[in-house]
């Protein structure tokens, strides 16, 4: 079965060069042009890979790359952009890219970035990973992040660290 790469860019002619290099080498591509249009496709299990651009017309590749990551923690994703900085990488490796490319890239350093994604089988999440989330959405709003901390047996850090990963925000 051949691997199926999501691009989500807004930028037609560099969309369509990456789709007929991805099918020249024997990939499924797909195409998204919005972050809500690509994420909706990603969640719905179309794709194996996901490739989106830092700069999209309703938001970020890094608003892909955490919505994503909440709902398929187990779907690599990489981040391209020609708007590159330093601060733009941290972010895009933090919220959970598995690479980041700036463009114009070499096409074999491209195509060895999706090799390198598609090999990746991240596993899903431990069971204890799945109890914690559980407990914390049920239980934040009515408890204290120290009680929610001890009840679960982890740090106040650990247990912010995973919120955050998770998307999930306290109220206050």
């Amino acid at each position: 079965m051949k691997t199926r790469v999501l691009v989500i860019d807004d930028d037609a002619g560099l969309s369509e060069v990456i789709e007929l290099l991805l099918s020249r080498e024997g990939y499924a591509p797909l195409h998204a042009g919005t972050v809500k249009e690509g994420v909706e496709r990603a969640l719905s299990g179309a794709a194996d890979v996901v490739v989106t651009d830092l700069k999209l017309p309703d938001g970020t590749g890094l608003d892909v790359v955490q919505r994503v990551r909440a709902g398929k923690p187990a779907l690599p994703l990489l981040l391209i952009t020609s708007y590159s900085s330093l601060d733009s990488a941290i972010g895009a490796l933090r919220a959970g890219a598995v690479d980041y490319l700036i463009k114009p890239f070499e096409n074999d350093d491209f195509l060895q970035a999706i090799e390198r994604a598609a090999s990746m089988r991240r596993s899903p999440p431990l069971a204890i990973e799945a109890y914690i989330r559980d407990v914390v959405e049920r239980y934040q709003a009515s408890h204290s992040e120290i009680e929610l901390s001890r009840m679960l047996g982890i740090g106040r850090k650990a247990l912010w660290m995973r919120r955050r990963a998770w998307g999930l925000k306290r109220s206050r």
